[in-house]
């Protein structure tokens, strides 16, 4: 057989792991800042200017911030006008967030270079609001308008210090703390978020996909129960659904509608057993980008799913679980045991197949099983996330498929690929997957064979809502 031509070039990070070629949201930033030094040695191939791409960054967040005003006023204008009580002030100022976001993109959707790079991110746009009514807050208390026009705007800034995340919240939270000591009439309306109870948790039976609800105090009202639906499926967690709920079991039922209930088997939520991976895989600052190709729904949670996981991680109710050692044990996959395991299963059950056609070679050097193995756990096994070296799902071992033949030539990529199927046969019988669902698995790896665009399609964007 003719040499394979070279394999493609591994980052020092496995960013093919798991299918995904490293975090969409740091991709985001790379490759703008690429279009950055591209656009600002067009626009100023002659400039003398000693740092061009700093002058047109500034241009452009100008940009960003005048079109994020513009659709804040609207916004501002009609929640302060509305006589409604926090909470309901509140989840609007969420669902007008998110339909202004997903506007943006819809209007940016399929342009130019200039309309891309000019879009305002999400917290561009809740700045901007936050801004307008703090400062709006502190004039109506100055001014003699009537209670009514002055209530409105506080019950908007009150609804933007619950859902602000921190660090940023304390702008808000401050603005609500002064005016309340020096006017007393303001309308009532609590400013605390923090959770009520012990958070629950469960998650799907092939392991990569967890619901996470807690209670937290209401603006007014009885509590509610906030879900996060998040999927690891793409080697990090994506939180791709979330919202308030009167209960724990309407959150829970909300879920299990989401995946399907082939997916949720027989899950039912518990005490959250892992305070450690629970925070890790909850959104943080970290995933303050966006990450692309959010929906309305996901847009309008944007902001408040990151502050109240703020809130539930410093709790009581999660924080009294998690490791109470100065330092937190390594975490990180035993990978020549996982190679090992697998070699063994393969060995029992393939006996006498090569990983490896005749004369296989890369970089015209001979390869070994050993290192196609090797490989294939590169591919796989997450470094952030050691605890999911052994689930197994459809969605996985289709975004897995299709990292493979993102990041591997031809000819290397079509050996790795052939090890799916056996990959997803160890996988399923070692996690003792009912049969309907191994089936799936199973047939998902085989399907993987073959370049499939429809299979591409539906990985592509990792904050999809996936059935499986």
């Amino acid at each position: 057989m003719p040499a394979s031509k070279p394999r493609k070039k591994k980052s020092k990070r496995p960013a093919g792991r798991a299918g995904r070629s490293g975090d969409p949201a740091v991709r985001r930033v790379q490759e703008e800042e690429a279009r950055l030094g591209y656009a600002a040695r067009s626009v100023w191939p002659h400039s003398t200017n000693p740092n061009p791409v700093a002058s047109y960054r500034q241009q452009l967040d100008r940009g960003r911030k005048a079109g994020a005003a513009g659709d804040a006023g609207p916004i501002i204008a009609d929640l302060a006008a509305a006589d409604q009580a926090v909470s309901w002030i509140e989840d609007e100022l969420c669902r007008r967030l998110g339909r202004a976001l997903a506007a943006q993109d819809a209007r940016t959707d399929g342009r130019g270079e200039a309309e891309i790079l000019g879009a305002y991110d999400p917290n561009q746009l809740l700045d901007a609001i936050t801004d307008t009514t703090c400062l709006a807050a502190f004039k109506s208390v100055e001014a003699a308008d009537g209670p009514t026009d002055r209530d409105g705007t506080w019950r908007l800034l009150v609804a933007l210090a619950r859902i602000v995340p921190h660090p940023d919240a304390q702008i808000p939270v401050a603005a609500v703390e002064h005016l309340r000591t020096a006017v007393a009439s303001l309308p009532e309306g609590s400013i605390a978020t923090a959770p009520t109870a012990a958070a629950l948790w469960c998650r799907d039976v092939y392991g990569n996909r967890f619901a996470i609800t807690a209670p937290f105090a209401a603006a007014d009202g009885t509590d509610r129960w906030y879900l996060w639906d998040i999927d690891v499926c793409g080697g990090e967690p994506h939180t791709v659904g979330a919202g308030y709920f009167p209960d724990a079991q309407h959150a829970f039922d909300a879920w299990r509608s989401t995946v399907g209930p082939d997916a949720a088997g027989g899950a039912q939520l518990e005490p959250v057993s892992d305070a450690d991976l629970a925070e890790r895989i909850l959104p943080g600052p970290s995933s303050m980008f966006r990450t692309g190709g959010e929906s309305e729904a996901q847009y309008a949670e944007f902001h408040r799913c990151r502050r109240l996981a703020q809130e539930l991680c410093q709790s009581e109710y999660l924080a009294d679980n998690k490791s109470t050692t100065t330092v937190l044990p390594e975490r990180e996959v035993d990978q020549d045991a996982w190679i090992a395991e697998f070699t063994a299963w393969r060995a029992e059950h393939r006996p006498g197949r090569s990983a490896l056609p005749e004369d296989f070679s890369a970089d015209d050097e001979p390869f070994t099983e050993a290192e196609i193995s090797r490989e294939l756990a590169f591919t796989w096994l997450s470094e952030e996330f050691p605890e999911f070296a052994y689930t197994c799902s459809p969605h996985r071992i289709a975004v897995t498929a299709v990292g493979i033949r993102d990041t591997y030539d031809a000819d290397f990529a079509d050996v790795l690929l052939h090890l799916i199927p056996d990959l997803a046969a160890w996988l399923t019988e070692r996690g003792g997957l009912p049969d309907t669902v191994a089936g799936r698995v199973r047939a998902c790896a085989h399907s993987a064979l073959t370049p499939d665009a429809e299979l591409r399609d539906q990985v592509e964007n990792p904050m999809a809502q996936i059935r499986e």
